[in-house]
């Protein structure tokens, strides 16, 4: 029996996330390491994804089981649930793969107790021991320690932290098989049902699920000045985070801190002001999508990292940058 590998395809409005290919990749060494032919099977719940499914074959995804409904729109987690336990009923996967985001972590949780699988969250890597079994690498102690895990029963659910999923090259077009699966859930025997959709302000919204962050370290300097950083982020609709000195000076709460002691994240764009660079910093946000740098030496490191660097001071630069931004 081949080894059938899924892969959760992350997608918002229509638009598949770079987590997913990062998500293949993983499978493509997995299957690898195994030693075996296999599959890997992309499964995707939502609507409007015709146009953005074929891709995944260049990146060596093979089969494709899409749901289409609107009910699938958007997530919830109890039809989410069903709907793959009824799918890996059908088409039976050794190991079920997600990225670590919010929806994801509410959804293997609810996945793996429907299907008494085995699970194993905020993953750094998966590899296969000198005996074929699986084991999963994740970070504990606040990543000073790293535990090896072992699993003894399949499918094996993994969720992988976003910062380790490396965006892969794509290969010549594959051939690729669609299977359209309809709902066979009806939405009204759900215990639970979404009555209206409100989105987070992205002043409160956690780090790690901010479209656009707006970070601010030394160079802002303390007090009243970081104000401009709070005002930036309001005009990009950006989440406020901070360098280690921002967080030490009481300036910004813990949880708003980016780097290796903080929190690693993968935006679709940040904009630094007054940050230097730091390894300790750049290790957690160097695989955003897009990258802004602002700062008075124009030696320093963080523009290694950044797709636009702005030589100038932080409080001449960002007032010329919120003001067009109002107006659009």
């Amino acid at each position: 029996m081949q080894t059938d590998i899924w892969i959760w395809v992350h997608h918002r409005e229509g638009t598949v996330e770079e987590v997913t290919f990062g998500l293949i990749a993983e499978a493509q060494r997995l299957l690898a390491d195994i030693g075996e032919e296999g599959t890997v099977t992309a499964v995707a719940l939502g609507a409007d994804l015709e146009d953005e499914l074929p891709q995944l074959g260049t990146f060596g995804v093979s089969r494709v089981l899409y749901l289409e409904d609107e009910y699938l729109g958007f997530y919830h987690g109890e039809l989410f649930a069903r709907t793959l336990a009824e799918l890996a009923a059908r088409f039976p996967p050794n190991f079920i793969l997600m990225a670590h985001t919010p929806e994801a972590s509410d959804l293997c949780a609810r996945l793996g107790a429907l299907l008494e699988a085995a699970l194993v969250t905020r993953a750094m890597d998966l590899k296969i021991d000198d005996q074929k079994n699986p084991v999963v690498i994740r970070p504990v102690a606040n990543g000073y320690l790293f535990q090896d895990v072992c699993f003894n029963s399949s499918p094996c659910i993994v969720t992988f932290l976003p910062a380790v999923l490396n965006f892969p090259e794509p290969e010549e077009s594959k051939s690729i098989k669609i299977l359209k699966e309809s709902l066979r859930i009806p939405p009204e025997e759900l215990q639970t049902k979404v009555i209206r959709r409100i989105e987070a302000d992205p002043a409160s919204l956690d780090l790690e699920e901010a479209d656009i962050v707006v970070a601010g370290g030394r160079g802002v300097g303390k007090g009243d000045t970081f104000g401009i950083i709070h005002e930036l982020a309001a005009a990009v609709g950006g989440s406020v985070a901070g360098t280690r000195p921002v967080i030490d000076w009481l300036i910004l709460p813990y949880e708003r801190q980016i780097g290796q002691t903080g929190k690693s994240i993968t935006p679709r764009l940040i904009i630094n002001c007054g940050i230097s660079g730091a390894n300790e910093y750049t290790a957690g946000m160097e695989k955003s999508r897009k990258v802004i740098a602002i700062n008075t030496d124009p030696r320093a490191r963080i523009f290694r990292f950044s797709d636009l660097g702005i030589v100038g001071d932080v409080h001449e630069v960002v007032p010329l940058l919120i003001a067009p931004l109002k107006e659009i």
